[in-house]
């Protein structure tokens, strides 16, 4: 059987492990380059060392400073755009969402920084140089319990896991009467795209409807479009169905209905495009999900059972 990992969209790049809650890595890359679209199924925090590169978020723009921490929420699109002096070193953190309500106590909701609808929620956080050291220090720390087998390793990176959690969150409040780092006014137009799309993504969306919707040509639409996001409409119109229909079926959806509340006009166009983006058919997808799922279920009553 397939694990999780297996079964990714293909604008997925790394996967948490599937008996695992979070994943940690140092990465250092060197070109001026960028790269694809893409999401995730969980949260993705980039702490920048080196500065000097752009993300966009959801059609967003962030410029990244050494120190930069960067919040990434699930099933939104982000990429790279560049790395500006030909440098880039990061600390990423990938984790599932439930872990939050996993080490929150009363009065310590550690989800707070990371709710969209929170006056505390921002994408980009800046830190005092106190705290980029002391987050430095429990990512590194994270990394260094993932990869070895040491005595009480779990509960030492869930140790490490909370103490960042914990402090994210106060920087969160500290930067709430902050902005986040966004440019170029033009976005907005982009932005408005983005959200309807977001709301009506079911229904047919062509070019000729934005154009009458924002009162915009098609070609300044696609232009701006294709500038900031990296792809043009239709294609970004299409991967956000494959990323809803994907998460449709991890919650046990039958796949001939997910394919019309998606917004596909007939099966067989819907099962090639799934296809050709996860490597398997939506049935599959949704057989061995389940069995996934079911299997990491297991392992965690065994694990609470030893």
């Amino acid at each position: 059987m397939k694990n999780r990992g297996d079964f990714e969209h293909q604008f997925d790049t790394v996967s948490l492990p599937f008996d695992g809650e979070y994943a940690a890595w140092h990465k250092i890359s060197d070109g001026h380059f960028g790269n694809e679209l893409h999401y995730h199924d969980h949260y993705e925090i980039f702490f920048s060392l080196s500065g000097n590169m752009r993300y966009t978020i959801e059609g967003e723009s962030f410029n990244l400073d050494v120190g930069s921490m960067l919040i990434i929420p699930p099933f939104e699109f982000h990429r790279l755009d560049e790395q500006m002096d030909g440098h880039a070193e990061r600390i990423g953190l990938r984790f599932d969402a439930n872990i939050l309500n996993e080490l929150s106590v009363e009065n310590c909701d550690l989800s707070i920084c990371f709710n969209k609808r929170s006056s505390k929620f921002k994408n980009l956080l800046q830190l005092s140089e106190s705290q980029k050291r002391e987050l430095y220090y429990l990512l590194q720390g994270l990394i260094n319990e993932q990869d070895n087998d040491a005595f009480g390793k779990d509960l030492a990176g869930k140790s490490l896991l909370t103490q960042f959690l914990i402090i994210l969150n106060r920087v969160a409040i500290e930067n709430e009467h902050t902005s986040d780092n966004v440019d170029d006014p033009s976005t907005h137009l982009v932005r408005q795209v983005l959200d309807y799309m977001e709301l009506h993504y079911n229904k047919e969306i062509s070019l000729e409807h934005l154009e009458n919707k924002f009162f915009v040509s098609r070609h300044k639409i696609t232009q701006q479009f294709t500038k900031l996001v990296g792809y043009p409409p239709y294609r970004y119109l299409l991967n956000l169905r494959l990323q809803n229909a994907q998460r449709m079926l991890k919650d046990g959806g039958n796949p001939q209905q997910v394919a019309i509340c998606c917004g596909f006009t007939d099966y067989s166009n819907f099962y090639r495009r799934f296809k050709h983006s996860y490597g398997c058919s939506p049935r599959d997808y949704l057989q061995q999900y389940s069995y996934s799922e079911k299997m990491k279920n297991q392992l965690n009553i065994y694990k609470t059972s030893k």
